[in-house]
């Protein structure tokens, strides 16, 4: 169906309805845009005037004024038909005149209602829009806010993975410092025991070069005392008091032996420790001081001897 007729069928039963020929009832009753409705409907209205027109002319003559034509009234009616025709001539004219104006701006706001219609879909369409952007600016967001959720949890992790490891470096430094110090005090201690062994190497190549002098002064003194031996019977107590010498003497080279046995092993122990060489090393030099009075007094003996064999 054209829009024309859907337009004319809804007026007609509005019309019918009792209700108000609008362009907004009609628009409603049709389904059609404000223009085509506005359109339609002065093209109804006009129809609807020329009907009403036709209906107005001057109806026929009843019988009753036929007969008071007879009677010479006809002028009169006519000039009443007359009067009556001019009046609703000039209202009819009024009622147009405020119909076109009424319809022009019917038809003027029924542009409005058009463009305002564009627009609001127009607008829907930008809400629409704008709804979606919202909705996946809202994506985003969360998206961004899971993301700094993670990054944070992560960040907390390398804070608590990087305060471990602080805490094992300081550990590790700890403990390589103690190794420092050990490593430190060990090598102090080695050269130390290094000091006091030759310290006691050198005791005991002092002891041996006086055992030597010893057994020098004693070979020596043993031939004096064989030459003693030889000598006058005078000579007899010189050569007792010499042999008990040479007693002593090698009794107190037996104890320089001793004292070279302790003093090696004293120089044994002093590697290990640097107190026990000092006091090896002390020990060493005590007995080298007694081989030394040993030495002395043999030398005085033998002496002692050959003065006394030359005087016999």
């Amino acid at each position: 169906m054209r829009d024309k007729e859907r337009v004319f069928q809804a007026a007609e039963a509005l019309t019918a309805e009792g209700v108000a020929v609008t362009v907004t009832n009609v628009r409603e009753r049709a389904g059609c845009s404000n223009a085509t409705a506005t359109k339609y409907l002065r093209e109804w209205r006009d129809t609807k005037a020329a009907e009403d027109d036709a209906r107005r002319t001057l109806p026929e003559l009843p019988a009753a004024v036929s007969a008071l034509v007879d009677r010479g009234l006809e002028a009169l009616w006519g000039a009443a038909v007359e009067v009556a025709r001019a009046e609703h001539e000039a209202a009819v004219a009024a009622s147009d005149e405020a119909l076109a104006a009424v319809v022009g701006e019917a038809d003027t706001l029924a542009a409005r209602v058009d463009e305002a219609d564009a627009e609001l879909a127009q607008f829907r369409a930008l809400l629409e829009t704008a709804r979606e952007h919202a909705r996946s600016a809202q994506d985003e967001r969360d998206a961004a806010e899971e993301a700094r959720a993670d990054a944070a949890a992560s960040a907390a992790r390398l804070e608590g993975e990087l305060a471990a490891g602080r805490l094992t470096l300081d550990a590790l430094r700890d403990e390589l410092a103690s190794e420092r110090a050990r490593a430190t005090a060990a090598e102090r201690a080695r050269s130390e025991a290094e000091s006091a062994r030759a310290q006691a190497d050198g005791a005991a190549v002092g002891l041996r070069e006086s055992l030597t002098d010893v057994r020098g002064a004693l070979e020596a003194a043993r031939a004096d005392v064989a030459q003693a031996n030889r000598d006058r019977a005078a000579a007899e107590t010189a050569r007792a008091t010499s042999e008990a010498s040479v007693a002593r003497l090698e009794g107190e080279l037996s104890a320089s032996r001793d004292a070279l046995e302790t003093a090696r092993g004293q120089a044994s122990e002093a590697e290990q420790a640097r107190v026990a060489a000092i006091a090896g090393q002390a020990q060493a030099e005590g007995t080298a001081a007694g081989l030394r009075e040993a030495l002395s007094a043999a030398t005085s003996a033998a002496t002692a001897m050959a003065e006394a064999g030359a005087k016999a």
